[in-house]
């Protein structure tokens, strides 16, 4: 078992047929990570605490990637905790609704792209690689948030669990990616921030894995078979 990112991960040799590119959405591409807490406290204060809407997010988002409730209900039941949390009132579906679209509005006003992912898709795509986005999440919105950033026009497919009713880990929402992708599992290569949804799920899929490790490496282990970087720079054509 790796201990120690790789240096360099190798694409599939596009000589022996189409080959593809899976990257996953949210602090894989984007700094959701640096927005997300800032947001959180334009919104609701600076005693909002993000470890807490991060452990709610935890609770409620397997039911959603189960089929259980849907993004909708878990953006409103995650709220309605936080505010419980805080010992305010809490308003109906419409008062939720609305005071989650301000906080996502404060969200999108502060992503960026990490500086290595525009060369990583100008390099990929100029090898022939054909590149998608699989990601867990509301349809409608991160197809907002990618054409905000630009990154429409170097996607081939984007595959969005809100709307294709499959989520990560599961190995059908690998399979319906690449199949919009066109490329098959064993020549499609999945890029992800989470080892369990992004790495281990596109591993039981038959993809290969590579496991993003933007920040400092904690010593967790990489499993067999998964590939660690920490940066877009380190894969190749």
């Amino acid at each position: 078992m790796r201990t120690e990112p790789t240096s360099t991960v190798r694409l599939p040799d596009r000589a022996a047929g189409p080959a593809g590119v899976l990257l996953d959405m949210d602090d894989t591409l984007v700094d959701f990570s640096t927005a997300s807490p800032a947001a959180l406290a334009e919104v609701l204060g600076p005693e909002a605490d993000f470890h807490m809407w991060m452990a709610l997010t935890d609770h409620w988002y397997p039911r959603f990637t189960s089929g259980r409730l849907s993004y909708r209900s878990l953006e409103r039941n995650r709220l309605a905790e936080m505010l419980t949390v805080l010992g305010r009132p809490v308003p109906g579906p419409s008062g939720l609704d609305e005071l989650d679209a301000r906080r996502k509005r404060a969200v999108e006003s502060r992503l960026r792209l990490y500086p290595d992912v525009l060369p990583f898709l100008r390099r990929v795509s100029a090898a022939g690689y054909r590149i998608g986005v699989l990601s867990n999440s509301d349809g409608r919105q991160q197809r907002r948030r990618i054409s905000q950033l630009g990154l429409s026009p170097w996607l081939d497919a984007i595959t969005v669990s809100g709307e294709s009713g499959v989520a990560k880990p599961s190995p059908e929402s690998f399979f319906l990616a690449c199949d919009r992708l066109g490329t098959p599992p064993g020549r499609t290569v999945h890029i992800g921030d989470s080892l369990d949804n992004d790495a281990m799920g596109a591993r039981r899929a038959g993809l290969a894995a590579v496991w993003l490790r933007r920040k400092t490496p904690d010593g967790t282990p990489a499993p067999a078979g998964i590939m660690a970087v920490t940066s877009l720079a380190a894969i190749t054509p």
